[in-house]
């Protein structure tokens, strides 16, 4: 990822969190399209209305913004075991990936109680805390220190991004609910940037993983 696509997207995170709790519907990512270059169009379908009378539009948007990141993080993670050149970063993928694919059973459970159907609206999206295509390619076909780069750049904003919104909603007028999970949110995702391994010096950028 470069500086510039980094700062657009530091800029539009703070946006988004603005958008997310007070309107908790918008989507639209305003950037244009890597491969064609043309705008996404404004995209909204998070209801308004409290389906069972306890969520509300900010703590629904939160849950579907939380299922997309968290859906692309586990495809993502699950990458490590065949694609990366570090024993520590496996480990630690391996084991985010478990507490994401947890994370993520929590908060579909939570849209389908309240009857809210259709829990990835987002899909597809290039937002922040996510990659886009370009981005997912070159991981999809890096080995080695190369992928480990990657996955560390687009985990630590995946982490990042899933801690901000975590605050913001908890700071919203959200169901007590959604905001002891966003305070999960916030403390995993906190704790899985600290335990990140670092780089391993001295590998290979195409190091392919050897079977043991």
């Amino acid at each position: 990822m470069t500086y510039s696509t980094n700062r657009a997207r530091s800029l539009f995170a703070t946006v988004w969190l603005c958008a997310l709790v007070v309107l908790g519907s918008a989507c639209t990512s305003g950037r244009p399209d890597p491969a064609s270059g043309t705008k996404p169009a404004p995209y909204s379908r998070t209801p308004a209305a409290r389906p069972d009378g306890r969520l509300n539009a900010t703590d629904i948007g939160w849950t579907q913004l939380m299922i997309a990141l968290d859906s692309q993080a586990v495809g993502i993670l699950r990458l490590a075991p065949s694609r990366s050149g570090n024993p520590e970063l496996r480990n630690w993928a391996a084991e985010l990936a478990d507490s994401r694919s947890s994370q993520l059973s929590t908060l579909r459970r939570l849209l389908a109680d309240a009857g809210v159907h259709g829990d990835n609206p987002h899909e597809g999206h290039d937002m922040p805390g996510m990659v886009n295509a370009q981005e997912l390619r070159a991981l999809t076909t890096a080995h080695g220190s190369r992928f480990d780069q990657l996955l560390r750049e687009a985990l630590e904003e995946h982490l990042s991004q899933s801690g901000k919104l975590a605050a913001s909603v908890r700071e919203a007028d959200a169901d007590p609910g959604v905001k002891r999970i966003a305070r999960t949110v916030e403390q995993t995702s906190a704790t899985a940037r600290r335990h990140m391994p670092s780089a391993r010096r001295g590998s290979p950028p195409d190091e392919r993983v050897r079977s043991s």
